[in-house]
C-alpha cells in the first residue's frame, strides 16, 4: 500500500501515515518497522508499507520511503485547510445576580418566600 507521512518524530521513532485506502491513518513505531531506509521518514515523504490492525490501532510494518520530501508542505497545508473551532466551553459567572428594581429587597425566590 502507499501512503504519505502527516506526522513525523524521528527522535521518538515515531511518525504517523495517511494510507491510499482512506481507511484509518497507520502508526509507524520504531526502526525495526522501517526497511532499511537511509534516515527517518519525515511529513511529506511518500513511502510503501504494509499495515497490521492490533485492537483499534493500525500499525505500519515494512515501510519504505518512495520519495523523500514529495509533499515537504502538507502538514502546513493540512492545519490551514481546517476551519477554525468554536470554543467547546464558555466562561459563566459564578456571582449572584443583582437585585432587580421594583422585586423588593431580595430578588431570590427562597428568600421571598422566607419573609411572607
Amino acid at each position: 500500500m502507499i501512503g504519505v507521512v502527516v506526522w513525523s518524530c524521528k527522535d521518538r521513532k515515531k511518525a504517523v501515515i495517511w494510507c491510499e485506502d482512506q481507511a484509518s491513518l497507520a502508526y509507524l513505531q520504531g526502526p525495526e518497522n522501517l526497511n532499511h531506509g537511509p534516515a527517518w521518514p519525515q511529513p511529506g515523504d511518500l513511502v510503501e508499507l504494509e499495515s497490521e490492525t492490533i485492537g483499534e490501532l493500525r500499525h505500519a510494518r515494512n515501510v519504505q520511503v518512495l520519495s523523500e520530501q514529495g509533499c515537504s508542505s502538507l502538514p502546513e497545508m493540512l492545519r490551514n485547510s481546517a476551519e477554525p473551532m468554536e470554543p467547546h466551553l464558555r466562561v459563566v459567572s459564578s456571582t449572584p445576580r443583582p437585585v432587580t428594581k421594583g422585586r423588593g429587597a431580595n430578588s431570590y425566590p427562597a428568600a421571598r418566600l422566607a419573609t411572607r
